[in-house]
């Protein structure tokens, strides 16, 4: 088992957050985790990637990646951990960079971070890199500020810096929710192409029950810091027991008739 996450609960302040969360994934497999708006789905990736906020913390379970619980790491075992091993990718990839830096300076700069090549080798595996998520002139690219972009360009830019090293786990943090119904498609497609070429697995976090559908091999639903159903996602699609569920799925806009969910 790559990540096993057991009884996990976190607490903002005093206020607890989430309770008793349990996650189970393996190489290669897909993982979306679904719910409103505030039902914990994102404290609980921040959680296993370490980068809760300052008044956030871990107040019980275990986070088990590797067989190692990465709650005991200390900041330099956390370091070489994320990027290489573990990766996000976040809502607005653009909110990420540096706006008044070029995409090259810093995509190369991430790179050499983490690894020991020269700049230029760095500045051609980048190209490389943004090539393989099927983004155009990746030179040119290489050579604009951030705002330059549209904002599927920019999400494409943090999904090719957030797979760079060919993590073992990939969190993806509604990571399509900001862009037009065309563009979610594609990005989704490219991320999982090289997921699975890679054998990466992903927790993605969302809303749209249609893009976890499509993209998961298991589901979390989640309300008010709890899981309400968890398990395979076509047996919960086809076969749902929570009320919750239902909801979401009822909610889900139907063309014709049909309602297009997976």
């Amino acid at each position: 088992m790559l990540i096993e996450v057991s009884e996990l609960s976190v607490s903002y302040a005093e206020h607890e957050i989430v309770r008793n969360v349990n996650l189970s994934l393996d190489a290669g497999e897909i993982l979306a985790i679904v719910g409103e708006s505030g039902s914990g789905k994102t404290t609980v990736i921040r959680a296993i990637l370490g980068c809760l906020p300052h008044e956030g913390r871990v107040t019980g379970g275990r986070i088990l990646f590797e067989g190692r619980n990465v709650l005991e790491n200390t900041p330099a075992e956390w370091c070489r951990l994320c990027g290489t091993k573990a990766a996000m990718v976040f809502q607005d990839s653009g909110n990420m960079l540096d706006p008044i830096r070029r995409i090259g300076s810093q995509f190369v700069e991430y790179i050499r971070e983490h690894s020991p090549l020269t700049k230029q080798e760095a500045a051609r595996a980048a190209e490389d890199m943004l090539r393989k998520m099927h983004l155009p002139n990746p030179e040119n690219i290489m050579k604009s500020y951030p705002f330059e972009l549209s904002g599927g360009m920019r999400q494409r830019v943090g999904v090719a810096m957030a797979m760079f090293f060919k993590p073992r786990l990939l969190l993806a943090d509604e990571p399509t929710s900001a862009l037009d119904v065309t563009t979610q498609a594609q990005v989704v497609k490219e991320m999982m192409e090289i997921c699975r070429k890679d054998k990466t697995a992903i927790i993605i976090v969302t809303h749209n029950i249609g893009v976890a559908a499509y993209m998961s091999d298991k589901l979390i639903v989640m309300q008010a810091g709890r899981v309400v159903e968890s398990g395979g996602t076509d047996e919960i699609i086809s076969r749902p027991q929570s009320a919750y569920t239902k909801e979401l799925l009822a909610a889900v806009p139907q063309v014709g008739g049909k309602r297009y969910v997976g």
